[in-house]
């Protein structure tokens, strides 16, 4: 059984749909031009892939963000090419991949609350989150599934395709919807600007002399099937993902990440290097980028495979990179034509099979599309044609055997465990009720270097040592593992938000070319994960989420992932971090200051695919997501979904000995009443009733307090809800 694409959206500053992106893309159109833009006093010109004028959108989303009418617009569009009746199935994943999500909203809050305003209006709070925006369409639709809102940077969107791939193909949804956004923000303006990143001269030149990046906005979506009756555009063969373990920022000279990948790829494939035929390249216009790509590929790659980069029109999209290239590929095999890379200032050095100047007609039947990112984040997705007489004959790769993962260790940033040096300090709000737990520091182990742990930001400080304890806990020596065999999943509501503030108020300050050139990387969502790479040299996939559930939602990704990359273990790593904006947010989106106390915090579990005698063994999980469900609404999904997993694991609700669940998160939300009255509904205990003096605010406590509680053996119930709507939920046995 293959995984089909049925439907393509896109808009960029090529087209606003597939049809005229597709034919601006082969004629070479310029897309990429020079724009001003402004904040507060500052002034930055810069070469950008601007789109130009803003999509129409519904009424009710007039006042959404620019990322958001993008996304809308690529969604609806690839849902209407696909023709699939979304009432036709039950089990819907969406993937999106987004570097910024609902951050240019978060920027306009951040300002009006250093202005002196302590109510900013809820709705642009809530639009400000990275996962909003995957909500939203799934509430346009009353779409009741999964949604993995994926945050490495550059390579996300591309990761988003593969984790959708691999649910379908394991049985894990019947239908995908994949794909990313990302728009100009200043954060990232200012941010590659400092840098000296950017091509200040002209539109970036990919595969030259190497004079910077120019940025771009867009979005894409591609609707994935495994019905063969409704495929159109092609198949999706596969996808990898690994970490270089080298650099926060630049990648390593030799491209031995984005090797592994190719190398992977062909061989379960069952193919040769010679028949992929081409490959849209990350092409960024950077030396250090380009001349690695360029290296990796004369090694490993004939001079019949064709090879070229699409950002000398598009600028570099961030997260919404991978879709994008992704779906010019596919108009590659579409048209039997490779894209030519826009260049206008010499190739010196490069073969002749990169395509420059001019499209080229060729026989593609596989093509392979690369996406990089900050924090050493590789990510390739290899595609196929579909229609005769170049049909090619590669099959989806297959499902892997089903796996139970055991959790040898568990170790939380707030918790008893007296080998963690991290302090904390209680901090009350000076214009409401609120009150929280701020990470004041911590004292690094010796597996962890301390001139990286110096220069690291404080979120990213709380989860090196976290995690390093975890590490120590679990009793593996990573010296004497192949770390290409251990995956990271982290999943975070806010990511590092300090940082974050912190360059938005600088902007405002020094100017979009002054802001902190050595802080500005750690402001990308997947820079403390990309840390842990690069300090316990991982090389294995690493993957972000944005979740208001933690990690409960991070288990099923971390069951693909170490399902179907083959891995021995996975580390699971959910984090969060506040502000003292964070009270307003609190206030304005309705949680209880009685109950509510926010809290910087991490957790940390080392999951295996082999079982020690007594480690807790995570059977299964679920994750639910839906919009304006009524109590009685959420009891009968809920419920249904809970009973399903059950019957899957050979269990009955009566096998469940009681339930873990942390009731310190309380907001007017009918999935909290509803949870709260869990113990009357099914006759079990709240083993954490009371235990908690605080809320990470969906982080992961409840799964540490399983893990690491004297809790007598057999089968609990592990939940968390998200206040936009939600409900995730894990079966654990503890043995």
């Amino acid at each position: 059984m293959s995984v089909y694409v049925s439907g393509i959206g896109i808009i960029s500053s090529l087209g606003k749909n597939y049809s005229e992106h597709k034919q601006h893309l082969f004629d070479l159109k310029e897309g990429i031009s020079k724009h001003l833009y402004k904040n507060h006093d500052s002034i930055l010109e810069s070469y950008t892939g601007s789109i130009t004028s803003d999509p129409e959108v519904p009424e009710q989303y007039k006042d959404e963000t620019r990322n958001f009418k993008f996304a809308f617009t690529a969604f609806e569009e690839a849902l209407a090419s696909s023709g699939v009746n979304l009432k036709a199935y039950h089990n819907i994943a969406v993937c999106l991949g987004t570097s910024l999500g609902g951050k240019s909203a978060g920027q306009n809050a951040l300002y009006q609350f250093e202005e002196g305003e302590r109510q900013v209006d809820a709705s642009l709070l809530e639009k400000a989150s990275v996962y909003h925006i995957a909500d939203e369409l799934m509430a346009y639709h009353d779409i009741v599934g999964a949604s993995y809102v994926i945050s490495t940077a550059c390579s996300a969107s591309n990761n988003a395709v593969i984790l959708g791939t691999q649910l379908l193909q394991d049985g894990d949804c019947d239908l995908a919807i994949c794909g990313g956004c990302d728009e100009l923000s200043d954060i990232s303006l200012a941010g590659f600007t400092s840098l000296g990143a950017i091509n200040t001269e002209m539109a970036c030149q990919p595969y030259s002399s190497g004079k910077g990046i120019n940025l771009g906005e867009g979005a894409g979506f591609v609707v994935l099937v495994k019905d063969q009756s409704l495929a159109k555009y092609g198949k999706i063969i596969g996808g990898l993902i690994t970490s270089d373990g080298y650099h926060i920022t630049a990648p390593k000279p030799t491209g031995e990440g984005a090797a592994q990948i190719a190398k992977q790829l062909v061989t379960q494939a069952g193919i040769d290097y010679s028949e992929i035929d081409y490959i849209n390249g990350h092409g960024t216009g950077t030396q250090a980028n380009d001349k690695m790509e360029k290296n990796m590929y004369g090694k490993f790659f004939p001079t019949t495979t064709l090879i070229s980069s699409t950002k000398g029109q598009t600028g570099h999209t961030l997260g919404a990179a991978g879709i994008i290239e992704l779906i010019n590929c596919l108009a590659a095999i579409e048209e039997q034509t490779v894209p030519a890379t826009k260049n206008e200032i010499g190739i010196e050095g490069f073969p002749e099979n990169f395509v420059y100047h001019q499209k080229r007609e060729y026989p593609i039947r596989n093509a392979l599309n690369f996406s990089f990112a900050f924090g050493g984040n590789n990510s390739g997705v290899l595609l196929s044609s579909l229609d005769s007489p170049l049909d090619s004959p590669l099959e989806t790769l297959p499902a892997r055997e089903n796996l139970k993962m055991a959790i040898l260790s568990s170790v939380a940033s707030i918790s008893k465990n007296e080998s963690l040096s991290i302090t904390y300090e209680k901090v009350a709000s000076n214009f409401n009720d609120f009150e929280a737990l701020r990470f004041k520091g911590a004292r690094p182990p010796k597996t962890v270097n301390p001139a990286q742990f110096r220069k690291m930001d404080d979120f990213s400080k709380m989860v090196a040592v976290t995690t390093a304890q975890a590490l120590i806990e679990s009793n593996i020596n990573l010296k004497k593992q192949d770390t290409s065999k251990v995956g990271i999943v982290f999943t975070t509501l806010s990511g590092p938000v300090e940082v974050v503030e912190g360059i938005e108020k600088q902007i405002t300050t020094e100017g979009y070319a002054h802001v902190s050139a050595s802080r500005f990387p750690f402001t990308v969502m997947n820079a403390a994960a990309g840390m842990l790479s690069i300090i316990f040299k991982i090389t294995g996939p690493l993957s972000v989420i944005s979740t208001n559930s933690g990690a409960l939602d991070g288990i099923q990704y971390a069951k693909e992932m170490m399902r179907n990359d083959n891995l021995d273990y996975v580390i699971l790593v959910s984090a969060n971090q506040w502000t003292d904006m964070s009270f307003m947010w609190w206030q304005q989106l309705n949680y209880d200051s009685q109950m509510f106390v926010g809290s910087d915090y991490c957790s940390a579990q080392v999951l295996s695919r082999q079982a020690l005698d007594n480690s807790p063994i995570i059977l299964g999980s679920k994750q639910l997501k839906y919009s304006h469900k009524t109590f009685t609404d959420v009891m009968t999904i809920f419920d249904a979904a809970l009973q399903n997993l059950l019957s899957d694991l050979g269990l009955t609700i009566k096998d469940i000995k009681g339930f873990v669940w942390n009731e310190r998160k309380k907001a007017v939300s009918s999935d909290y009443d509803f949870l709260a009255n869990l113990s009357e509904y099914y006759n079990m205990p709240n083993l954490a009733s009371g235990q908690f003096g605080f809320s990470s605010n969906g982080a992961g406590e409840e799964l540490d307090y399983t893990v690491n509680e004297s809790i007598e053996k057999g089968y609990y119930l592990v939940l968390s809800y998200s206040i936009f709507g939600g409900i995730s939920f894990a079966i654990i046995e503890k043995r």
